[in-house]
């Protein structure tokens, strides 16, 4: 019987990257490949076809982490009213950010937010398009002081870093409700959003 080879390169790649994640909350941050494959049970050769350096398949990790926050936003009612819809994303950001914050703020792009949406960054750019949409209903439902959507948007993933959502739950023992509601309000008084 011949062998998947496609679906056994994906599922290295995946457990490779959820290697990734594990090293990283436990505070491994300068692991070497041969111990992310072992990390993650695959040979050092497979690890190098999938990742040529470390910082490779960390920002695997990251790109993954952003892609499952946006699918958990785009799981989000877009039908709701603006502000309620609003409500929901920023605690949904939260529990997101709980499940990978705790690995993923250690790894840091040395660009910017902007500079990669202007470098056509696939995942930022989905993650600000999405967030402009919300943004965009708030204001064209007149809840926004802010019309200038890409700069809303850096204001808003500003302060729902992951760092700050570890701090406020891990350090602080905040509940996520807390969390929620504290950075919740903090965005929309940035943002003069009516809430």
């Amino acid at each position: 019987m011949p062998v998947n080879t496609r679906s056994d390169a994906q599922r290295s790649r995946l457990l490779l990257i959820d290697a990734v994640r594990s090293l990283l909350q436990s505070g491994r941050v300068g692991f070497s490949m041969p111990e992310l494959a072992a990390a993650a049970g695959v040979g050092v050769a497979t690890a190098y076809r999938h990742f040529p350096t470390p910082q490779d398949a960390m920002q695997a990790f990251h790109r993954r982490a952003i892609e499952q926050l946006i699918a958990a936003l785009d799981a989000v009612d877009p039908g709701l009213e603006p502000v309620q819809r609003f409500h929901r994303c920023c605690q949904t950001w939260v529990e997101q950010a709980m499940q990978w914050g705790p690995a993923v703020r250690y790894v840091r792009s040395s660009k910017g937010f902007v500079e990669r949406l202007a470098d056509g960054d696939e995942s930022i750019t989905a993650l600000h398009d999405h967030l402009t949409g919300v943004l965009d209903a708030l204001a064209r439902a007149g809840q926004t002081t802010e019309y200038d959507l890409t700069y809303a948007v850096l204001l808003w993933i500003t302060i729902f870093d992951e760092r700050v959502v570890y701090d406020l739950t891990e350090h602080r023992r905040w509940s996520p409700a807390e969390v929620t509601d504290h950075l919740t309000r903090a965005v929309a008084g940035a943002l003069g959003i009516a809430v």
